[in-house]
């Protein structure tokens, strides 16, 4: 089956003028931060996300772009952007556990190898 893939939300303007609304691929979560703790760079596919917490929040409150024919619907059930309604607590948990999903240990320490 093909699916045909929407945007995130997240629009870019296209040089002479227009918005971007095409699909992106949606990237690994793997090593989103350095070993410190850092952010491997910018986020999104317009570099304009600088925080895990930012990207979060960004899909914790989807706003529909004026123009923006090609949101995924997932991201706007009933005709409306999503509203998650995490609490701190809930997005510290998440960031937490995307911090686990870094370093060369994810790729070859047997551990990781399967989840059963």
């Amino acid at each position: 089956m093909i699916q045909t893939l929407k945007n995130n939300g997240i629009i870019g303007t296209i040089a002479g003028g227009g918005i971007d609304i095409t699909n992106t691929k949606a990237p690994s979560l793997r090593d989103l931060v350095k070993a410190d703790g850092s952010l491997n760079g910018p986020l999104m596919h317009t570099g304009v996300i600088t925080s895990l917490q930012t990207a979060i929040g960004h899909y914790g409150t989807i706003n529909i772009a004026p123009g923006n024919t090609n949101l995924d619907p997932r991201l706007m059930p009933g005709g409306v952007g999503q509203k998650l309604n995490v609490t701190a607590t809930e997005v510290n948990a998440v960031i937490a556990f995307l911090k686990t999903l870094t370093g060369t240990a994810v790729y070859t320490d047997p551990k990781w190898s399967s989840p059963f």
